[in-house]
């Protein structure tokens, strides 16, 4: 039986966003920026890259964001990049090759409201890496990559979204297991996974 939350999912009207591939993760610390980094540098020369990092703050769970913090009288803040300032997820995005990043914190709740004022900050040309596991369950990007942390649980949060991944891929703590990078592409203006 599917959980309740795929259900609610499944009748919420999906936004497609076209020239994004997005990255989700079933545990922290499971490598979504290193696999997002190694995208925007392996792509970055076929046109211009956007990073996109999404932390969705759930009721009575800051503690599992790291430094993340989001004032209570606050929906959500989007921070913009285009030069590293900081050692954050978003720098590394740069680094490798990203024109500009976005980093959204949103209470779960405004998600939605959130990501229609992200939108047209971003370049229409631009191609959009993002790392997000609850965006996926309003969006339909391109191409929906889960990495399986090996070495922790699956959470509870992300349990109805691992069906909706396109390609699921393994972490063993330090790299990706039997991953080659060559079965992603762009393609006619669009990110594409050439199912092997």
């Amino acid at each position: 039986m599917k959980s309740l939350n795929f259900v609610k999912a499944f009748f919420i009207k999906m936004i497609r966003i076209e020239r994004m591939i997005m990255i989700g993760a079933t545990a922290r610390q499971s490598g979504k920026t290193e696999l997002a980094s190694r995208i925007i540098d392996k792509f970055c020369k076929k046109g211009k890259i956007t990073g996109v990092k999404i932390s969705t703050l759930h009721e009575g769970d800051a503690s599992f964001h790291g430094s993340m913090s989001l004032p209570m009288n606050e929906k959500y803040v989007i921070e913009k990049s285009t030069t590293q300032t900081k050692n954050k997820s978003t720098d590394r995005m740069l680094l490798a090759g990203a024109a500009e990043t976005f980093w959204l914190h949103t209470k779960d709740i405004f998600l939605k409201d959130a990501l229609n004022e992200l939108l047209p900050m971003i370049d229409k040309n631009s191609f959009v890496v993002c790392e997000s596991n609850s965006l996926r369950r309003i969006v339909e990007p391109d191409v929906f990559i889960m990495i399986k942390n090996l070495k922790s649980e699956i959470k509870n949060s992300v349990k109805d979204i691992l069906e909706l991944a396109d390609l699921t891929i393994e972490f063993n703590g330090t790299d990706f297991s039997r991953f080659d990078m060559n079965i992603l592409d762009i393609e006619d203006e669009k990110w594409i996974y050439k199912k092997i």
